[in-house]
Parts: structure tokens; C-alpha cells; sequence
């Protein structure tokens, strides 16, 4: 079993734009993001001239005399919620994992965590960028069997 076989592409569950899975510098966490590096959809029916960022739709909407949508979009916005009503945050579907339960190391007794070219240690962080063998355990830093 390698760690090559984790699967690195998806797409989006709103949109179906192609995904991939991009991993943090120290292999401990992924995020996904659009082929094309963008974490944002747009549909595809968004009128010419329409608002390109929250304060233009809050003009709009107040100009407009429309406080009910105003008063929705503003509270999201002061939540934190950047994208416009027709934008989503792409959001992947997960895809199943293709690794086979046995084959996963352990380490203290859990399994390991898979990453590209490595396996991590679910409680001290270590990294193995061996190969493991299915049912072996990894040894802790103090060189002692662990798990």
C-alpha cells in the first residue's frame, strides 16, 4: 500500500467544477480548492451589471428600498460571509478512500493518518515517509514499539 493511491481529485457537490486536493507544507491537513485555484463559485445566470462585492449589493438594496434582503445580506456580511447571493464556497465531495482498512499502520494503538509519501501519527504528529507494512506500528521518538 502506498499513500500515492489517496485520492487527490473531486468536484464540487454545488457546481460539479473539477477539484483537487491541496495539502499544508507540513502534510497534516488538505484543503480543496477548483482546479483553477479558486474556492468560489459563480452561477451562471448572474445578471450584466449585477454587484461584484457585498458593499455594491448593499447600495443597491438600500437604493432600492428593499431592507428585508438588505438587512439579510448585511448580517451575513458582518459574519463573515464575503460571497454575493449567487456566489457558494465550492464545497468537494468527499471521495471514498480507496485504502484498504489493513493496510493501514498503527501508532499507539490508532491508526495512522494518510498523507502524500507519509503516514502521521494521529497522537504525537510524527511523520513516517517510509513504507509500512500492513499490521506493523510505528516506533515512537523515544525508540520504544508504540501501539
Amino acid at each position: 500500500m502506498t499513500t500515492t493511491q489517496l485520492t487527490t481529485r473531486s468536484e464540487c457537490a454545488i457546481c460539479g467544477t473539477p477539484m483537487r486536493r491541496t495539502w499544508t507544507d507540513d502534510l497534516t491537513d488538505y484543503t480543496w480548492r477548483a482546479v483553477d485555484g479558486t474556492i468560489v463559485g459563480t452561477a451562471e445566470d448572474v445578471p450584466a451589471g449585477a454587484p461584484t462585492n457585498t458593499p455594491e449589493l448593499l447600495e443597491l438594496l438600500a437604493a432600492r428600498g428593499d431592507m428585508h434582503t438588505y438587512s439579510t445580506v448585511l448580517a451575513r456580511y458582518q459574519l463573515g460571509h464575503l460571497e454575493l447571493p449567487w456566489e457558494h464556497l465550492h464545497r468537494a465531495i468527499e471521495p471514498a478512500s480507496a485504502i484498504d482498512p489493513d493496510d493501514v499502520p498503527e501508532c499507539h494503538g490508532w491508526q495512522m493518518r494518510a498523507a502524500p509519501g507519509a503516514w502521521i501519527c494521529r497522537v504525537d504528529g510524527t511523520i513516517s515517509r517510509r513504507e509500512l507494512a500492513p499490521g506493523s506500528h510505528h516506533h515512537g521518538r523515544d525508540g520504544d514499539r508504540q501501539g
